[in-house]
């Protein structure tokens, strides 16, 4: 698989996040989806779920991809988390593993902007 297929994987998926579009889940997560942060959010069906109930909550969550570094299989993004009334403090480092054009699991790391 190309770097490129595997960033725009990874931009479709924050896309559904940011819009709350999840009719794509299926071109995007692979069936035996692993999210290592959230293991209870299995194959597309799970990132549909909690797409939806995350929204339901923070309806203003807004994800921004501020860098992303590919390799063969494998991704790290660099996303900063923003709502109007809970704004995410530092980023959010996500590596990624695609196969086949698909994402296959993801380990969740917090960044926290140094103290003033």
């Amino acid at each position: 698989m190309g770097t490129e297929t595997a960033t725009s994987v990874v931009a479709r998926y924050f896309e559904m996040w940011n819009t709350g579009d999840t009719s794509t889940a299926e071109s995007i997560v692979d069936r035996a989806w692993v999210d290592h942060a959230h293991p209870e959010v299995a194959g597309p069906e799970g990132v549909r779920q909690a797409v939806a109930a995350i929204r339901a909550v923070r309806p203003d969550l807004h994800f921004t991809v501020e860098s992303i570094l590919a390799g063969d299989d494998g991704l790290v993004a660099a996303v900063g988390g923003v709502g109007a009334q809970q704004p995410s403090p530092g980023r959010i480092i996500w590596l990624v593993r695609v196969a086949g054009g698909l994402m296959v699991e993801m380990w969740t790391y917090h960044q926290n902007p140094p103290p003033v």
